[in-house]
């Protein structure tokens, strides 16, 4: 009588020594898939190209990935589950654990697990062989001498979002299946998805663009947490958060490849239990609740109504590593009918650069002058990140070109300066406050990476407020 199929549980890196079993069979995993052919589909570079490469995608599923768009977590689930699997048999192969699984990296945490896990930093390791877990990456990160700032490492405020789907909410707002979207990502996408891959990948290192991001075998670790913050998000008690229940995301398949090479695929609505469909959990967290079926599935439009515009500036903002602040003047006429039901949104549109600066930057509506910045306060309405603006005007296969775009919700803030006669009329002051890694203890400024990069301006064409029932 065969038993029940073994939970994988995937831990938390930090939790593990670097010579730990599960990070040695990492290592010798990575450098049996870079030994394979590029076009075999276990091979790390075809890996890695199915989520993004600038190569010709000539591969059958190469240039994947979904970023902006509500199945960004489904997507990259999967993406992860197969990942797994061919990792796993790499790592049997070579004589390691059969019970291997992902290890995460929980830098909301804060302190060292801001840092870069140990046995990612060397490029060499004791023996003087390469280490295959090492990339190129921010000095800071590589060196040990920096980690993340809380604010763009945190997913609290995605943890607070009482939906999945929407502008700014948990898991983005309703598009059409698409390598990269326009403005369409959710919260845990934007924080701390977007940011730590700016901040981790720096000037050079190759985390900081989507179509080089998944060579660096970080990676995988930062995608492990980012689906752990999924589960934790459904599982909060209580608070009644739910997956889509729309047709046109349970029902949507994507395809990968096996760790036979063979073609496989999954439905978004047969990846929501991990455990029961999946067969992995997560060692900080209780099982996560089997996903209820949905009561009754629609076929909703995937197109967002139209919004009400209650106030725009008319000319560019130009980013170049300083703090900045804009006003957004609201017409008196069109904010005067703020209900009860009305939520108020900040958008800020059309952002166009060369590349990612390697620096992203927190995002405050009504920080005063005399305000200290910080991203404990109600001020502070989330963070812009540059996550693949160098494919933006430039997608890969049939997309058209598109800028990025993010949204913050600010009902809270604009309902207090509407009550003190502050809103109508009045100007939306928004401060944009770069990041950047924060020196470990004994560690000077100038020996982490520096949050300026004239050379590499990022313009916002414009920011907007809007209604939105």
């Amino acid at each position: 009588m065969n038993g029940a199929p073994p939970v994988y549980v995937r831990r938390d890196i930090w939790s593990l020594q670097p010579d730990d079993p599960i990070v040695t069979a990492y290592a010798a995993a990575v450098k049996t898939m870079r030994e394979r052919p590029e076009d075999k589909p276990t091979s790390w570079t075809y890996q890695a190209a199915m989520h993004g490469t600038y190569e010709e995608p000539d591969k059958r599923l190469w240039n994947e990935c979904q970023h902006g768009t509500w199945y960004f977590l489904p997507w990259h689930r999967m993406f992860l589950y197969y990942f797994e699997r061919i990792v796993r048999a790499a790592v049997i192969e070579n004589g390691g654990p059969a019970d291997w699984a992902l290890p995460y990296w929980n830098y909301g945490l804060g302190g060292d697990h801001a840092k870069l896990p140990i046995a990612f930093r060397e490029p060499t390791l004791a023996n003087g062989d390469e280490n295959p877990l090492f990339a190129e990456r921010a000095d800071g990160m590589n060196s040990g001498n920096g980690g993340l700032p809380g604010w763009a490492a945190s997913p609290k405020e995605a943890l607070e979002r009482p939906a999945f789907i929407g502008k700014a909410e948990f898991g983005g707002d309703r598009t059409r299946p698409t390598h990269h979207a326009k403005g369409g990502g959710g919260e845990l996408e934007q924080t701390p998805h977007n940011v730590v891959h700016g901040l981790v990948g720096g000037e050079q290192g190759v985390m900081r663009d989507p179509q080089t991001a998944a060579t660096d075998p970080i990676f995988w670790l930062h995608h492990s947490n980012i689906d752990r913050i999924w589960s934790e998000w459904i599982g909060v008690p209580g608070a009644g958060h739910e997956d889509p229940s729309e047709a046109p995301w349970r029902a949507h398949s994507f395809s990968f490849f096996d760790e036979a090479g063979a073609t496989a695929a999954l439905r978004c609505d047969g990846v929501l239990a991990t455990i029961a469909d999946l067969g992995y959990t997560y060692d900080t967290e209780p099982p996560p609740p089997v996903a209820p079926a949905p009561v009754a599935p629609s076929d909703a439009a995937v197109n967002p109504p139209e919004k009400e515009m209650i106030g725009a500036t008319d000319q560019e903002t130009v980013l170049t590593g300083e703090a900045v602040t804009v006003s957004v003047a609201i017409d008196e006429r069109a904010a005067q009918h703020f209900d009860s039901q009305v939520h108020a949104y900040l958008n800020v549109e059309e952002v166009k650069g060369e590349s990612n600066p390697g620096t992203g930057y927190a995002v405050y509506a009504n920080l005063q002058p005399d305000e200290s910045i910080d991203a404990q306060s109600s001020r502070h309405v989330g963070n812009l990140s540059f996550f693949g603006i160098e494919r933006s005007g430039d997608p890969a296969g049939d997309q058209p070109p598109h800028a990025l775009g993010s949204s913050y919700e600010i009902t809270a803030i604009a309902r207090e300066l509407d009550e003190r006669g502050e809103w109508a009329g009045h100007e939306l002051r928004v401060t944009f406050e770069p990041l950047s890694l924060v020196p470990g203890e004994g560690v000077a400024h100038h020996e982490v990476e520096s949050a300026s990069h004239p050379e590499r301006p990022v313009r916002l064409g414009r920011l907007s407020v809007f209604y939105d029932a």
